[in-house]
């Protein structure tokens, strides 16, 4: 397979209301490749959308109320006037020279919070996406990348869709190709709910006991203290201007955040030895967790999902 096709928020024919059904991503591999005076985490990582789980997003359009939406979230987990939604809404309202329509929005949750699938985001970019292929005066592309990167680092790339390197905080996206003939994903997602801000803290804390404890430079060197990149296990993954993910990159494939989110949530590590049990030849954490992605020879997929589901996650399968 020379390359994902994207996979764009899809509107279900209904008369009212509107139904925008958002996907999820996950990362095979995440490299930190510098930490920024600001306190944000550069990365370089292979962003893979997934077409389940997904999220369903109700829009109910009610052109005789002034601006704003109204967010209602079935699983309870959101708060009501501070989400990706409503920061989506206002951006796009603060860049537009026409306002939105006014939005009630019921959001029914299928993407697991805190597994680090990028469900907020993508519903941001499905609802800015929606925005402007019905605005009267849509944004130039490039203007609507910048309102996707004001709402969250990963809005862009939902908004773009298909495989993409991702680099940066999340700005700089380069279409990318996977190539793993006769391979399956396999997606678990353990009930544990890992916070991002959390996870990167994690990280930090950890780099700073390692480059405290090296003594031989096995482990980091000056370069890489000095851009705090200390516990980066990922390689360098390409320069090419057009990455291809291939078997080779698989086996290499790490997240530089994985050990330390597993020392609390020891959950990672189970779920990664049950994958490799069930015939997973590469394993890896999606971006902060929980949730951890295996690569599997597709004759042998459906008989792991179906183990692991057994095992009481929540499993997903996918042919590469």
């Amino acid at each position: 397979m020379s390359a994902h096709a994207p996979l764009p928020p899809t509107v279900e024919n209904s008369a009212s209301p509107l139904r925008l059904s958002a996907g999820c991503k996950v990362n095979l591999g995440l490299r930190i490749t510098r930490i920024r005076p600001d306190g944000y985490h550069e990365l370089d990582s292979l962003f893979l959308p997934l077409s389940a789980p997904s999220d369903l997003l109700e829009l109910n359009v009610m052109p005789d109320a002034a601006p704003g939406i109204t967010v209602i979230c079935d699983a309870g987990i959101l708060d009501p006037t501070d989400n990706t939604l409503t920061k989506a809404y206002k951006a796009y309202c603060q860049a537009s020279t026409l306002p939105p329509p006014a939005l009630r929005i019921r959001l029914h949750k299928g993407i697991p919070s805190g597994a680090g699938l990028g469900g907020g985001s993508s519903d941001a970019a499905a609802l800015l996406r929606w925005l402007d292929t019905t605005s009267p005066a849509p944004l130039a592309p490039e203007a609507l990348a910048r309102v996707a990167l004001r709402v969250g680092a990963d809005v862009p790339f939902f908004l773009q869709g298909g495989a993409c390197r991702v680099r940066g905080i999340g700005e700089i996206l380069e279409p990318a190709s996977v190539e793993l003939p006769g391979t399956s994903l396999i997606l678990v997602c353990p009930e544990e709910r890992i916070s991002t801000p959390w996870a990167y803290r994690a990280y930090d804390a950890l780099a700073a006991t390692k480059v405290r404890d090296a003594d031989s430079g096995d482990l980091t060197n000056g370069a890489m203290q000095a851009k705090g990149t200390a516990l980066s296990t990922m390689p360098d993954i390409s320069t090419a201007a057009t990455f291809c993910f291939r078997r080779r990159h698989a086996f290499a494939m790490r997240n530089d955040l994985e050990e330390a989110v597993a020392r609390e949530y020891p959950v990672i590590n189970t779920v990664r030895q049950s994958l490799t049990r069930y015939g997973a030849w590469a394993v890896v954490m999606s971006g902060s967790g929980s949730a951890v992605v295996g690569l599997i020879a597709a004759e042998r997929a459906e008989q792991a999902r179906a183990a692991l589901t057994g095992d009481g996650w929540r499993t997903y399968v996918q042919t590469l």
